[in-house]
């Protein structure tokens, strides 16, 4: 019952109050400052985590109409400008301690047999403003034909003269077509078939030959002629019963625009411009056959008739061709890293899965809506290698294209479909290429390893839409010093440039902040260790003081040293686990306050500057795992360091216990 003589004094004592509050108060603040800089630190690392750092890579030259290097000002000048380089060697660039890991994407063609592939539109009811979905093909068509009823039909060449769509309309017998759909409409609208005066003029032998006249201003159709004719795409198609069937809807003969136009065969105006070299595109300068023929001229003559089949077997493919883009990382495609493109079903390619070159893929909601896919469905794709590359200010419709001869299949396989994005308004801007923050609404993402038989690097074509390099974050300046250092970005005659616009989806923004709120923490934490210490000594030295007395009084009735200095040490126990306690609870308080204040704030500003800067899709994501709590383990740690207190005061108590109890009384009462 020793220790109640020490409990009874330390309650009468006036002072304990004192040291109490010493240790809530001093406990509080070292508990904030310890949970404010565990916070600071996992915020930096979830902003390091959540964002990261591209730079898109177009490569400059002094080039010509085929993006090869000339001499400036020379014949076939056409500029400095942005082009796709094969064989570009990149190694200087990602030579670079700030790299973090790039991506070099190629593309390739999917044959995916009984999935046409269409472009979504829609119509809108003018009465009632629905609006009411309609599919068009991607691809051209071939057909086989004959005119419905017993008399001929002329169709006169008028360009000149003002008409409605169905104007003429010009009625069918569909005997077979390339792309093998099921239905298919009874009547082409005549609107001149988009020949031009000089057009129409170059063909005159042609018409001849098809009218079997003399008559060059019109063209002519026999009953009981079979014909043969190359189509535009064409809208029109739904989905009508079972899913998987497309169907031909009937939209009245006044807003269809079936028409025939050139051949599918004809590279030359729908391939993009730097994707091949000079030597491919020597026969293109070639005249195309008239896209009407008679079945019975087309197979008398063996030129005409292998043209006609070529066709007709490529488009039997090219009707079902898709996009495919090759990556590891799906992220580094600009429009992903902008936020142009974001998951909104299912999953990412997983880094184990790019690895392994797993056979899976994501495909865009508009794929969704016009193929009926869904999330695990496999895809049996046939893949063939292309150089196209999307050209987004000509033709969004457009393909990689097919050639039985110079584009064979080189994988195929079953991809299970993973995850499904959406696209947005992109987020960003760049003065350099003006496709390389687009992407197609209709691309299938693979794994680049999925391929068994993966294209050389220097036979992949470089370019803003197909060369990504992931930087370490805040290392921007680093990188272009090293740029700047091996020379690349200096214009030099007769090379290609690099040149770099980064994206780094609004770090910069946000580091500086969690900087200095990591900075403010380690302040305050400094400050809040060194009070401890001094605040812990000085409580321990005067409680120690106040409890000598005490001591020597319980020594001389008879105590032992061990029981004095355990009672004492008791004492203190007492006053550090309640200082300790109610500091931590209040230190947690105030770190939740305080800190979250601090950060709301903090937030509300960097939204504001961020809002049409930056995606803000990353900013979203950051902001929810961003931490502003008090850790458990962090908050037992800190009040632990109370202990000191009695830590201390045992070392004051060793220096004065061994002495007589009559010493440790005040003077004058020994």
């Amino acid at each position: 019952m020793h220790h109640k003589i020490f409990l009874k004094q330390m309650k009468r004592s006036k002072k304990t109050i004192l040291y109490l509050l010493l240790l809530f108060a001093v406990t509080a603040f070292f508990v904030t400052s310890v949970n404010l800089y565990q916070n600071s630190i996992h915020n930096l690392k979830v902003s390091e985590e959540t964002f990261s750092t591209l730079a898109v890579t177009e490569i400059y030259g002094e080039v010509d109409k085929y993006g090869e290097l000339v001499k400036p000002n020379s014949e076939d000048h056409i500029g400095y400008q942005a082009v796709g380089v094969k064989g570009y060697d990149v190694r200087d660039i990602l030579d670079s301690e700030a790299v973090e890991s790039y991506d070099l994407r190629s593309h390739y063609g999917a044959y995916i047999e009984g999935h046409p592939a269409m472009n979504y539109g829609y119509e809108e009811d003018i009465s009632s403003g629905e609006k009411k979905d309609i599919w068009f093909t991607r691809s051209k068509n071939v057909i086989r034909f004959k005119i419905q009823g017993s008399e001929s039909v002329e169709l006169e060449y008028n360009p000149d003269e003002s008409y409605k769509w169905g104007w003429r309309p010009f009625y069918l017998e569909i005997l077979d077509d390339a792309a093998g759909f099921t239905s298919y409409p009874d009547y082409l609208p005549y609107n001149h078939f988009g020949f031009n005066k000089e057009a129409w003029a170059a063909h005159e032998e042609d018409i001849k030959e098809l009218n079997r006249t003399d008559d060059t201003d019109k063209l002519i159709f026999y009953p009981d002629v079979e014909y043969i004719a190359i189509l535009d795409r064409h809208p029109s198609w739904n989905w009508i019963g079972e899913a998987g069937t497309w169907e031909y809807l009937d939209r009245g003969l006044f807003d269809d625009q079936f028409a025939f136009d050139t051949p599918v065969q004809d590279y030359q105006s729908i391939r993009l411009t730097y994707d091949v070299s000079r030597e491919e595109r020597t026969y293109e300068e070639s005249v195309s056959p008239f896209p009407i023929q008679r079945v019975e001229d087309v197979e008398k003559n063996p030129e005409l008739k292998a043209y006609f089949e070529d066709i007709w077997r490529d488009i039997s493919i090219q009707q079902y061709t898709h996009n495919v883009v090759a990556t590891n990382d799906v992220t580094s495609v600009p429009a992903f890293h902008l936020g142009g493109a974001a998951l909104t079903e299912g999953r990412l390619i997983t880094q184990e899965e790019y690895e392994k070159g797993a056979k899976v893929c994501l495909i865009s909601e508009d794929m969704v809506k016009n193929q009926k896919w869904k999330i695990g469905d496999k895809l049996d794709m046939k893949l063939f290698e292309s150089e196209y590359i999307p050209d987004y200010d000509r033709n969004l419709y457009d393909q990689p294209i097919y050639d039985a001869e110079e584009t064979p299949f080189v994988e195929e396989g079953e991809y299970e479909i993973v995850g499904i994005y959406s696209m947005f308004p992109t987020v960003g801007n760049t003065d350099l290429a003006q496709n390389t923050l687009e992407i197609l609404p209709y691309n299938i993402y693979i794994p680049t390893k999925s391929i068994s038989k993966e294209r050389e690097p220097e036979d992949l074509l470089i370019h803003g839409s197909t060369f990504s390099v992931k930087l370490k974050n805040g290392k921007v300046e680093e990188f272009l010093a090293d740029m700047e250092a091996k020379g690349l970005t200096e214009r030099k005659e007769g090379r290609y440039e690099p040149k770099f616009t980064f994206y780094d989806q609004g770090y910069s923004a946000v580091e500086s902040g969690l900087r200095s709120m990591n900075s403010t923490a380690k302040l305050l934490l400094l400050l809040s260790s060194v009070l401890l210490l001094i605040v812990c000594i000085l409580v321990a030295y005067f409680f120690w003081q106040n409890q000598r007395q005490t001591v020597g009084i319980f020594r001389l009735l008879g105590g032992t040293k061990k029981q004095a200095v355990l009672s004492v040490l008791r004492c203190a126990l007492i006053l550090t686990v309640l200082g300790g306690a109610t500091g931590g609870i209040l230190g947690c308080g105030v770190t939740y306050l305080a800190g979250t204040g601090i950060m709301e704030r903090n937030m509300e500003e960097l939204e504001t500057d961020m809002t049409g800067m930056y995606d803000m899709s990353g900013f979203a994501q950051q902001e929810a795992d961003i931490r502003i709590q008090a850790d458990p383990l962090a908050t037992m740690g800190a009040c632990g360091a109370a202990l000191l207190y009695p830590m201390f005061l045992l070392g004051f108590a060793a220096m004065d216990i061994h002495k007589e109890p009559r010493e440790l009384l005040p003077k004058g009462k020994s």
